[in-house]
């Protein structure tokens, strides 16, 4: 839901020191009163926040700043809210000055033996930590918090980012009994205000404060806003989604431009063709993808053999994959420079893929960047180009008639294929001599699990034989991250064995870890103790062996967003065991096919008998990477099918 508030326009104005609304003081009647129906369900309750945002020139940092301003109360509902107690509020570089909070304040509060006990935070509980050159994280805790407790707390945040202001949240991951957000606007800044998300305002009030500001010993007026939302239920989340700010209610402000105290326009918002131009002007970004004569004495030794272009991009996509390794820092563009990333073989998202994108151009394979914004980042404007929504890079190079996306920043990514943090919806090609346009992000690769277990039974007692698990697409991504996260395979094998402790593993393997353009998979000789499972010389026993779906990803009465799986996805299991002769089935589930509207998903469910072999096979198949809101309820359905299906056993008894 996008729905178009107001657009503001006024003369210049500057800001006096303001402060949201105080909290007033906490009483019994909060301590003692019944949780309100539309939050029975919560661990912690916000009875009440406030936020202010506005301009202000602070004397200590001799400064323009956007200073946001913000107090809530929230109680703890229940002892898994306590953690509500845990702050971690981050703050964001934006050149070479850091965003600053100052001004904290906290407070506990409980009922003891009929009185309010007030507990304050220690000044000496706060920590600043630097958890990169872009990112700071102020962390808290308040102390004696209880369940039934009431904490308030209170900050203020210094940015120096002067040209954009502060998203409001109304929805969280808790509910809300009432929020309220003030915006203090200059007056020649023109903004387009906007609600998203499925809940209204209670509540919209204006007013013109003369003469708040004073710039160059003039003085001006803006506009105050406030804005109020009552009985905000919270954002329940789901598998399968982007991020949730995608699809809370929120408040947001797009600057469009604003004037000099020179009386000149400067337009922020702008048509793609500039932010094109701009950004290949920049020397992070554009300035380095000229640099293609790294590459020349390179290239012939690495092309040696290659004849065609898909086989030259893949072998320059693993020279810049093994050679520059990636920091961990999201980006557009470059940290260091493609000439230092490769000397010191690392470097930051911009660095590789753009790395990647100028060795392309090097040999003779047209490749482009493609800004993208991450999945928990959200979803980029739509109607605006705003730069700042980007917050990451991928390139595509055009082979054989089509754009193929790459992003070399994970060593185990395979030619051709996005993690999952990039697949969002859409990027933005940025051409150098035609207008962008958008490119949907989009993994054509199918993401695959494959169980194979060959075995016998040699008695009521005991399964043995080898299961086999293949991986293919982000399952196989996923799994090579898993394995290369333990010291050695030996480890993540001892570790594995933790997992599935009702099944023993006699030895084990795994081929392809580091081959990324292979299959994944791992070799298990598993025994399986049936006795345990043995009623009245009844063996029940159920083929799936691992990975049965045991739960429900799809539990809400409405979900308000689509699925998103991130690409399709293939789920099966086969299974052949050899019997005894003296063993039968006495009885088995009966064969199941289903399928979803539009062969959107399916799943089967089939099983024979031929001789003293019993087969078996089960196939989950997501026919689409995503699944739009209309459909969840037939994907609901399906799951709870597919688990009443799977918790089903074969009855296997002797005959004499």
């Amino acid at each position: 839901m996008r729905l178009l508030l107001t657009t503001l326009l006024l003369p210049f104005v500057s800001i006096v020191l303001g402060q949201p609304a105080e909290l007033p003081p906490v009483t019994m009647q909060q301590l003692v009163a019944a949780t309100p129906a539309f939050a029975q369900d919560a661990e912690a309750l916000v009875l009440l926040e406030n936020g202010r945002t506005q301009l202000e020139i602070v004397e200590s940092e001799q400064a323009l700043l956007v200073v946001h301003d913000y107090n809530v109360r929230i109680k703890i509902l229940k002892k898994e809210g306590v953690d509500r107690a845990n702050f971690e509020i981050p703050l964001y570089a934006y050149g070479k000055d850091f965003e600053k909070i100052m001004d904290i304040k906290g407070f506990s509060y409980n009922l003891k033996n009929h009185k309010i006990q007030e507990t304050a935070l220690a000044k000496d509980a706060i920590f600043i930590n630097k958890e990169s050159p872009y990112r700071h994280v102020a962390r808290f805790t308040l102390p004696q918090v209880e369940e039934g407790s009431i904490i308030d707390i209170q900050f203020r945040i210094l940015s120096p980012d002067i040209l954009n202001f502060r998203t409001w949240q109304f929805q969280e991951d808790i509910p809300k009994v009432k929020s309220v957000f003030t915006a203090v606007i200059p007056a020649t800044y023109q903004y387009q205000v906007t609600l998203r998300g499925p809940y209204k305002l209670t509540d919209t009030k204006s007013e013109v404060l003369r003469d708040h500001f004073v710039l160059n010993g003039v003085r001006n007026d803006c506009s105050k806003l406030t804005y109020t939302m009552d009985s905000i239920p919270a954002f329940k989340e789901e598998d399968y989604m982007l991020a949730a700010k995608n699809y809370t209610s929120a408040i947001f402000f797009e600057l469009e431009q604003y004037y000099l105290s020179s009386g000149s326009k400067i337009r922020v918002t702008k048509e793609w063709r500039d932010v094109d131009r701009e950004l290949l002007g920049e020397k992070s970004f554009g300035g380095q993808l000229k640099k293609e004569d790294i590459f020349k004495e390179i290239l012939p030794a690495l092309l040696e053999g290659k004849n065609t272009a898909l086989e030259k991009a893949r072998a320059i996509y693993t020279y810049i994959q093994k050679t520059i390794r990636w920091n961990d820092v999201y980006g557009k563009y470059a940290e260091f420079g493609i000439k230092e990333s490769l000397a010191q073989h690392r470097g930051n998202v911009g660095d590789i893929n753009l790395a990647l994108i100028a060795a392309l151009n090097a040999a003779s394979i047209p490749a482009y960047p493609i800004l993208v914004s991450t999945r928990s980042n959200g979803l980029p404007n739509n109607l605006h180009p705003v730069i700042s929504d980007f917050n990451y890079v991928i390139g595509g190079a055009e082979i054989d008639g089509k754009t193929v996306l790459l992003d070399a920043t994970d060593a185990l990514n395979p030619f051709g294929e996005l993690p999952l943090r990039c697949v969002n919806e859409k990027g933005r090609i940025i051409y150098s001599k035609k207008s962008s346009e958008w490119i949907p992000l989009l993994n054509e690769a199918p993401s695959m699990v494959i169980f194979s277990f060959l075995g016998r039974l040699d008695s009521l007692q005991n399964l043995k034989g080898n299961l086999a698990i293949t991986y293919k697409g982000l399952d196989a991504l996923r799994k090579r991250n898993e394995i290369v996260s333990f010291p050695s395979e030996e480890e993540y094998l001892e570790h594995m064995q933790t997992r599935i402790p009702n099944i023993s593993v006699v030895a084990s393997s795994i081929r392809n870890v580091h081959e990324i353009d292979e299959t994944l998979s791992e070799q298990l000789e598993i025994e399986i103790p049936l006795s345990d499972f043995v009623h009245q010389g009844v063996l029940n026993f159920n083929p799936i062996l691992m990975n049965s779906t045991s739960k429900n990803p799809f539990n809400l009465t409405e979900r308000t967003y689509q699925v998103d799986m991130g690409s399709k996805r293939y789920v099966t299991h086969n299974v052949h065991i050899e019997l005894p002769a003296n063993l039968q089935v006495k009885s088995s589930p009966k064969n199941l096919n289903m399928r979803l509207p539009d062969e959107a998903a399916r799943y089967s469910y089939q099983s024979a008998l031929e001789g003293n072999r019993l087969t078996f096979k089960q196939t989950v198949a997501l026919n689409k990477a995503i699944y739009s809101v209309d459909e969840y309820f037939h994907l609901k359905e399906f799951y709870s099918r597919i688990i009443q299906q799977q918790h089903l056993n074969f009855e296997l008894q002797k005959t004499d």
